[in-house]
Order: C-alpha cells, then sequence, then structure tokens
C-alpha cells in the first residue's frame, strides 16, 4: 500500500511537471509568435512611413508584438539591427533591405535559426526568404514611358516631341530599373528626344534640373520623375515657368511618375497630372505579414499559385517560385484620371483612412 501511494505520488509529481513544462512550451511559443519586427531602410519618405505602418497594423490586428528599427539608407547599420533583433528570438522579421547582395549573409543567419524571414520591396539575392512581395521596377518604368508615349502620339499624331526623365539615384535598384526600363522603352522611337538627366531622386535637384532643361528646350512636351515625393520639384518649376497647365490646356506639359503617393492622386484628380504608375507599400507589409502568420511562423510552405484580395486596387496576381522562395509581384497598374478617386489606392487609405499626414 505504501508503495502504491509513492508510485501514485510519483506519478502525480511526474504529471505535473509534464503539464508544466507544456505550458512553458506554450507560453514560449506564444511569446515568439508575439514578436515579428520589421526592419526599414529609411523613414526619409513617406512611402517607406507607410510600408512600416502598414507591418505594424497588420502584425497587431494578428494580436502581435511590433518592434521597429531605421537603418537610416546605412548598410552597415541595417546588418547590425538584423543582429540585434535576431538575439530576441522573434516569431519572423520582415524588412525592407537596403542592398539585395549585402543582406543575404544576415539572411543566412536566420534561416540557420529557422527564424522566418518576410522580404519587401527590394529582394534578396539569395538565400531562403519565406515570402517576397515586390514590385516590378522595370516594367514599372516601361508604363511610364508607354504613358508618355501614347501622349505624344496623340499631341503630335506620331510618336515625337521632347520628353525629360529626372532620373534618381542608381545605387538605388529601384530606381535603376525604372530608369532602365524606361530607357529601353524609348530607344525604340527615334523621332522623341530623350533627355535623361539625373537628380538622385531629391526635390531640389529636380527643380533645378527641370527649370534648366525648360530654359533650354522651351518647347519640352513632357516630364518623368521615378517617385512622387521629389517630384514636387518638377512641379515648382513647371509652376515658375508658367507651364503648370491642366491636361487639355495649350502649353501643358505630359507629366507622369511613379509610386501612387498622396500628392500624385491630388495632382491627377485636379488635372495637372496625366498618369502615375503605381506600386504598393500597404499591400506589400500586409501580404508579407498574412503569408508569415498563417504559413510560415506555423511552420508550413507559402503555397504557390494565384492570390486575391478585392480590398487592393490591382485585386489580383501570382504566388511564384523565385530564386530565393515564393514570390508575390504586385502588377504594376496606372492611376489616371479615369481611377484616380478609387478609394483603394494606397494613397488614399494611408492619407485619409490610417490619417497619416503626408509630407
Amino acid at each position: 500500500m505504501k508503495h502504491n501511494h509513492q508510485s501514485t505520488r510519483r506519478q502525480i509529481v511526474l504529471g505535473s511537471l509534464a503539464l508544466g513544462a507544456m505550458a512553458t512550451t506554450r507560453w514560449a511559443s506564444a511569446q515568439q509568435k508575439l514578436l515579428i519586427p520589421f526592419s526599414n531602410k529609411s523613414m526619409d519618405y513617406y512611402f517607406f512611413v507607410i510600408e512600416e505602418a502598414a507591418v505594424k497594423r497588420a502584425v497587431e490586428a494578428n494580436q502581435g508584438s511590433f518592434q521597429a528599427t531605421n537603418a537610416s539608407f546605412d548598410n552597415t547599420r541595417q546588418l547590425e539591427q538584423w543582429q540585434s533583433l535576431m538575439l530576441s528570438r522573434p516569431a519572423a522579421l520582415v524588412s525592407d533591405p537596403i542592398d539585395s547582395q549585402a543582406i543575404v549573409s544576415a539572411l543566412r543567419r536566420y534561416n540557420q535559426q529557422k527564424i522566418p524571414v518576410a522580404i519587401i520591396d527590394t529582394p534578396a539575392e539569395s538565400g531562403n526568404v519565406a515570402i517576397t512581395v515586390s514590385f516590378d521596377n522595370r516594367l514599372g518604368g516601361v508604363m511610364a514611358a508607354r504613358e508618355i508615349i501614347n501622349r505624344l502620339i496623340k499631341k503630335h499624331g506620331s510618336p515625337k516631341g521632347k520628353v525629360l526623365n529626372c532620373y534618381g539615384a542608381l545605387a538605388s535598384v529601384a530606381w535603376r530599373q525604372r530608369k532602365e526600363g524606361m530607357d529601353a522603352e524609348f530607344a525604340k522611337y527615334p523621332g522623341i528626344t530623350y533627355i535623361a538627366r539625373p537628380t538622385e531622386g531629391k526635390l531640389d535637384q529636380m527643380l533645378s534640373v527641370t527649370l534648366a532643361t525648360l530654359s533650354e528646350h522651351p518647347d519640352l512636351d513632357a516630364v518623368h520623375a521615378p517617385s512622387d515625393s521629389p517630384a514636387r520639384g518638377i512641379a515648382t518649376a513647371l509652376q515658375q515657368k508658367n507651364r503648370w497647365k491642366k491636361v487639355d490646356e495649350k502649353d501643358h506639359v505630359i507629366f507622369v511618375t511613379i509610386d501612387g503617393e498622396p500628392v500624385a492622386l491630388r495632382w491627377i484628380q485636379d488635372g495637372y497630372m496625366d498618369a502615375c504608375v503605381s506600386q504598393d507599400p500597404i499591400a506589400y507589409g500586409e501580404v508579407a505579414v498574412e503569408m508569415l502568420v498563417k504559413y510560415s511562423i506555423p511552420g508550413k510552405e507559402v503555397p504557390i499559385g494565384p492570390y486575391e484580395n478585392k480590398k487592393y486596387f490591382w485585386e489580383k496576381c501570382q504566388i511564384v517560385k523565385g530564386q530565393t522562395g515564393p514570390t508575390l509581384i504586385i502588377p504594376p497598374f496606372v492611376i489616371d484620371r479615369s481611377n484616380a478617386a478609387d478609394q483603394r489606392h494606397w494613397g488614399y487609405v494611408a492619407e485619409k483612412v490610417w490619417g497619416i499626414a503626408y509630407t
């Protein structure tokens, strides 16, 4: 009887220890799943501010804990931040890398620790990425060129005229690819005088370059910027030269940009800008977190195939097998007068729904 009593007590103790271990494991698991940080390349542009807000809102909507780091375009700092975040044992990491190649070493350390990583905007060159959500920047440049070319044909009856491309810093993968796409498209039309001038993607340089080009070519037909925020310098230059005219007015300069920020939506709706090729930083963050929570954190592969979500203007795309794993490339789309008022555009959501002031 004594022996049985001791045996029973031992079983109770062992059972309690087992239950305690299970509870501890569940608690640790829950704690891990709570933390999904975001490593941002910069907060100097509205686009990156909205990326971070999208990740934060999506993490918190999934009862997660959010933390963000800002590398301020310093690649060494971003690598150090990845290392620091890894020490906190997050359930997963979301990042917009500065450099596609430099981030690979840090990514592989996360792979070794079996911490899933989602990459948005700037794809990694190699490594194992749980989900990449990005934009075809080269196609964006091609599409912006097509928008200009179609309007030149409408204006002149054939593809001819003068076009200024205030291209951004070529150290930026996105801006470089946008320029390459635009260069390639305009190369098909020898009747168009294509003037490509560097601005480093800075507002003041876009202002000075546009002013100088208008002085040199007062008959300039069109101007392009690869991002909306610095394109405000172009708008100022056109105003100073009395060329800030509405689309149907005489002396209107065809104006096409890329990104889809609130200022572009306003310019289009007010009639001064012709078109903008948009990407979607809100979808970047939200889709990345969705895939991590649904698949990667529970230890499942993100499925290859169609993706559909009608809350986004573009609605449908494909998740394909990329060189680093599942990749969702959000299709570039054109915003013009026919659809600029659509309330699904990220620029509208960020400013009017989320209340993040455009500066």
